[in-house]
């Protein structure tokens, strides 16, 4: 434990001392705030959803207060809210918690799962079996029986975010065109982020989409890029928190069903 909370102290002295501008043509994860804060309750914004965009053009994240499901694809940050309406996101609304990063020089794979949520993460490891970077992912496809969720907007005080996903509403779609996009992250970044897949749905025309939860089978392209640099802002609200260990069963009450 004593080594694994070094190594993260290291890395965030490290994204405090290298400026983003000074990373040049470097694959970028971009990333705002950290996990502990957001599952402690931190959900205020701390940057726009326009300054995130000029950090990257594919991620995932959600908005002030857990203003809906955010799904950046192609430059664009899409809000999956509550009600189950997709919409395209203001660029002055502000954003607690966001992984982003540009897509480039990346590889595709065509491949296919069936068998749900478990298979097609053992499709992308087959596929990216290098556990030791962090994995931009972007998946095109057509898919079968796709779960996702979005949860309400929260008012201050906030409370935990393994409270608020007690009420998430959750969406499904028995057959559906779309694109997963997310990321990989490992092990040894577990205290600041979600240490393993982390992914968010939308589907081709936009109007259904959110943090997966579930799907039941796939023909699909991945594309991925492997981020060898790491960029990190941290919001004064961090502050006002006392950072508690996360645990592994915490961690599967926000991320599952």
């Amino acid at each position: 434990m004593k080594t694994k909370r070094l190594l993260a102290m290291l890395i965030l002295l490290t994204v405090a001392l290298v400026p983003l501008q000074a990373l040049g043509e470097e694959a970028v994860l971009y990333q705002v705030s950290t996990l502990q804060a957001l599952m402690q309750g931190d959900y205020a914004g701390a940057v726009t959803v326009e300054e995130l965009l000029q950090q990257g053009d594919t991620g995932l994240g959600t908005f002030d207060g857990l203003d809906g499901e955010m799904i950046v694809l192609d430059g664009v940050a899409y809000k999956a809210a509550y009600d189950g309406s997709v919409t395209i996101a203001d660029a002055m609304e502000t954003v607690p918690f966001a992984n982003v990063a540009f897509l480039s020089a990346w590889e595709s794979i065509d491949t296919s799962f069936e068998g749900g949520y478990e298979a097609l993460l053992a499709a992308l490891t087959a596929s990216v079996p290098d556990q030791n970077m962090p994995v931009v992912f972007r998946i095109t496809g057509s898919f079968t029986g796709v779960s996702v969720r979005s949860v309400p907007k929260q008012q201050e005080p906030y409370p935990l975010l393994a409270e608020v996903v007690k009420n998430q509403a959750v969406f499904t779609a028995d057959q559906v065109d779309g694109t997963i996009v997310g990321f990989r992250f490992p092990a040894y970044m577990d205290d600041i982020n979600v240490s393993g897949y982390h992914l968010h749905f939308l589907c081709a025309d936009t109007t259904f989409g959110g943090h997966l939860l579930d799907m039941e089978s796939g023909e699909i392209t991945i594309q991925y890029c492997e981020l060898n640099a790491f960029s990190m802002i941290l919001p004064e609200s961090i502050k006002l928190y006392t950072l508690t260990d996360t645990t592994t069963d915490d961690i599967k009450a926000v991320e599952s069903l």
